[in-house]
């Protein structure tokens, strides 16, 4: 579920190219999101199994409870959210689903919040591995640039006075629901 910031950058381009031959990066955005509680953020992580390199073949670790612990996190710190009743049963099932592989979740997690947002944009998948693209892709692979900061705007939070920029999507589409895009 990636950061409000990414999706204010996507919203540019009618078509996305998503990687996916690339090596697994850790300690990066790919497997995990921020969220804010009542305790302040919360890094929700999806453990994965060691050994892999390419994106596409990274497997989720499920001896680990950390489906049950996203939901009791995400349903702790946005069930007082206005739209939380009505996006929140359609990630619940993405999780149920339990996809064996990481890149299969972040996958369907992205077409979701691409249907919830109503961002008009086709996307396809690479075929082999490129170091750099042409000039008129825009190579936004990188997903550490997206941490920093995009807007002054703010929107209502569940928590806290102060408002928290770019966590991750759902808080925005949970807070703010149909008309999220707009403020995008």
């Amino acid at each position: 579920m990636p950061l409000v910031s990414y999706f204010h950058q996507l919203r540019k381009y009618d078509t996305l190219l998503i990687e996916a031959n690339e090596h697994y990066q850790k300690q990066s955005l790919r497997n995990r999101t921020h969220i804010l509680t009542a305790n302040g953020e919360l890094v929700l992580t999806v453990p994965v199994s060691h050994g892999a390199t390419l994106i596409k073949e990274v497997k989720i670790d499920y001896s680990q409870s950390w489906v049950k612990n996203h939901v009791r996190g995400i349903t702790s710190a946005y069930k007082h959210s206005p739209y939380f009743d009505y996006y929140f049963p359609y990630i619940e099932d993405i999780y149920s689903a339990k996809p064996v592989f990481l890149y299969d979740l972040n996958l369907q997690m992205f077409q979701l919040l691409l249907k919830c947002l109503k961002i008009p944009i086709q996307v396809s998948e690479t075929t082999n591995w490129n170091e750099s693209y042409p000039v008129q892709i825009a190579d936004q692979r990188n997903s550490s640039q997206y941490r920093s900061e995009f807007s002054n705007k703010t929107y209502s939070q569940v928590f806290g006075d102060d408002f928290r920029h770019n966590l991750s999507i759902i808080d925005l589409i949970f807070n703010v629901g149909p008309d999220s895009l707009e403020f995008l």
